[in-house]
């Protein structure tokens, strides 16, 4: 037994030697209306509450303070509440109507998350590419805490993207599975 407690507590070392110091989490969406249609719902702090997974419904206890610009560069929004925890989101970039650059930290975890959003237009609408890279504490509790928290990431990601296109098209289809893609290809 002593042996066996041995081994899984080294392959647990080892293996955390074999996850990676960041992650990314990258999705798309393409949803009704032209990018100065869907720009206003990133760039402002505010709006993000019509759209985003981190909301009432997911934490009732959900606090959001605003702060900075009404939108742009050097906006922030600050979400407090017991499921979500304290999150400080500021944009540091915001070049309307085609790409919003932001910070994310997360009070009392190693995590910072650089996140993009990107605007296309096409033919039928605007794609909407949201990429988030997060860097981890380079130590084995934080590396397996990420690799659990980019799951959940990716999980938020595509509510968040699916609201934003059905609150731009309330007649789209709620079928994420096949509306969000994983950003390396088409949707």
């Amino acid at each position: 037994m002593l042996v066996s407690l041995l081994v899984a507590s080294a392959a647990v070392v080892f293996g955390s030697f074999l996850l990676p110091d960041s992650y990314e989490v990258r999705r798309s969406i393409v949803v009704n209306g032209k990018p100065e249609q869907v720009f206003p719902y990133l760039n402002n702090p505010t709006k993000w509450e019509e759209w985003n997974a981190w909301n009432k419904a997911y934490d009732p206890t959900l606090i959001r303070l605003y702060g900075g610009p009404l939108s742009g560069k050097g906006a922030y929004q600050e979400w407090n509440g017991d499921r979500v925890g304290m999150v400080k989101v500021h944009f540091t970039e915001s070049t309307p109507p085609n790409e919003l650059y932001y910070k994310q930290f997360i009070k009392g975890e190693e995590f910072e998350t650089i996140g993009i959003f990107s605007l296309e237009p096409l033919e039928e609408g605007t794609r909407v590419v949201w990429h988030q890279k997060t860097r981890v504490a380079d130590d084995i509790l934080n590396k397996y805490k990420g690799f659990f928290k980019k799951l959940k990431t990716e999980a938020e990601t595509e509510q968040s993207l699916l609201s934003l296109k059905l609150l731009l098209d309330p007649n789209a289809k709620a079928d994420s599975k096949a509306q969000i893609a994983n950003g390396k290809g088409r949707s």
